[in-house]
């Protein structure tokens, strides 16, 4: 490691393992007074990385803390190894949001606000990325193995997603795609200075696709987390609010992401990440759950959102 980080820094006096995530690995890096973030994802998730590079660039340039990338000496974002590609990150402190406490939660649903805000104005291009709808979606859901009663929910939910965002006159815009809780640090220096990290797999898409992630990622700590969340966004993003009332159908397109998600790690193989030895599979499942559920949300809980 310490010969790759050769690439961006002349001196590295330490490098310590960062807990293990789903899709990567993460080292944290000390350089004399200053504090990195080294990441390796696999080849394949290449092109999400370096997207989502450019795009933290361009957001921490306008003044979102988001762990924007170093560039080596070269002038690159990334360097390849035989196991992966490796990024170097500025390293960002705080805290992620007590999921228990209504003004951290909210804190980070105006923390995706603003940083939506910013993301108006990125220059997406062509890229199929940025494309709505997703060429992704349908093309995994023809070739990625899964059960039939599955793939059949998947491909409802993801009609009726479609059709809502074009009925209903969602805005589309660029968005993160995966926030999560951990997603968002809060800085003890104050609100403005609280962070939105981990921009490997960015899209443009409807923007309540983003809130419906976090209400997916956060559905173990109950209805609350994502309802002070949603609250947090629409203080700081007002328009917001009549879209609201569909967030529904993107938590259902979030479903299907994960079920997608999921039903790849089983077909390729891939253990690594938290949870137990069949948390694919578990994953799967809950998907499937998720999909068919009225409110997009499995268990003895709703966000009360249409059908």
């Amino acid at each position: 490691m310490a010969m790759a980080l050769a690439q961006w820094l002349r001196r590295v006096d330490s490098v310590t393992p960062l807990g293990g995530g789903w899709n990567s690995r993460t080292w944290l890096v000390t350089a004399g007074d200053r504090t990195y973030v080294a990441k390796l994802v696999d080849h394949l998730d290449a092109p999400g990385l370096d997207a989502g590079l450019r795009l933290a660039e361009f957001a921490a340039a306008r003044g979102l803390p988001c762990g924007a990338p170093v560039r080596t000496r070269g002038g690159a974002l990334t360097i390849g190894l035989p196991e992966g590609v490796l990024a170097l990150l500025r390293h960002v402190p705080g805290n992620p949001p007590d999921l228990s406490a209504a003004d951290q939660v909210r804190r980070a649903g105006r923390v995706l606000a603003r940083a939506h805000k910013i993301l108006r104005d990125y220059p997406a291009g062509g890229e199929p990325r940025y494309r709505w709808p997703w060429d992704w979606v349908t093309r995994c859901l023809g070739t990625v193995a899964m059960p039939a009663q599955v793939n059949a929910a998947a491909r409802r939910a993801w009609q009726q997603a479609v059709a809502a965002a074009g009925d209903k006159h969602l805005t589309i815009s660029v968005i993160h795609a995966d926030p999560g809780p951990d997603s968002f640090l809060l800085s003890g220096a104050g609100a403005g200075q609280d962070a939105l990290i981990d921009w490997a797999t960015p899209l443009r898409g409807p923007l309540l696709y983003d809130l419906a992630s976090f209400a997916v990622l956060t559905r173990d700590a109950g209805p609350h987390a994502a309802r002070w969340f949603t609250e947090g966004y629409a203080e700081e993003m007002p328009e917001i609010g009549p879209q609201l009332a569909h967030l529904g159908w993107l938590v259902r397109a979030r479903w299907v992401a994960q079920a997608i998600y999921f039903a790849s790690r089983i077909e390729r193989g891939i253990g690594r990440g938290p949870g137990a030895p069949d948390a694919n599979e578990q994953g799967l499942a809950t998907a499937y759950a998720g999909m068919t559920a009225r409110s997009g949300l499995p268990g003895p809980y709703s966000l009360d959102l249409p059908a």
